[in-house]
């Protein structure tokens, strides 16, 4: 990668064209996720310190905000991925900047390895819980 030159994108104008598209669309995902982001966190403060319990118990309140906190948290990485993704390619796609092509497209690298992770995270979480499952039902 190194012997290609600074500002000379090399790719086809079908590519482009598919790059656009993908670009359009992610950053319009992108904007659509730090708004869910946001009322994800608002929603989760609103559950861990409202008067008023949604469930007979306060603290099962705080424990649902809690975990609503943490899951805006986690699904802020991705859209960010996907925002920096955009606009480096865009910016590349505009100025022919292959570095930019290269940052870009880090970044979609990024966003995929993300949910590869939380995926083998949350199947690993399943599993152990169906273990769990299992010795409680041998238990009885």
């Amino acid at each position: 990668m190194d012997n290609i030159e600074e500002n000379n994108l090399a790719v086809s104008e079908s590519v482009k064209s598919s790059l656009d598209t993908m670009v359009y669309w992610c950053k319009f995902l992108a904007i659509v996720g730090y708004i869910m982001v946001g009322f994800m966190i608002l929603f989760s403060i609103y559950l861990m310190f409202s008067g008023s319990s949604l469930y007979s118990n306060a603290g099962v309140d705080f424990g649902v905000g809690f975990m609503y906190l943490i899951m805006s948290v986690l699904y802020y990485f991705p859209v960010s991925y996907l925002y920096k993704f955009a606009t480096n390619t865009r910016h590349a796609l505009n100025s022919n900047s292959q570095s930019g092509l290269n940052n870009g497209l880090s970044n979609l690298a990024s966003n995929f390895k993300f949910f590869g992770i939380m995926t083998v995270v949350v199947m690993s979480l399943y599993a152990f819980m169906f273990v769990i499952s299992l010795f409680g039902f041998m238990m009885f």
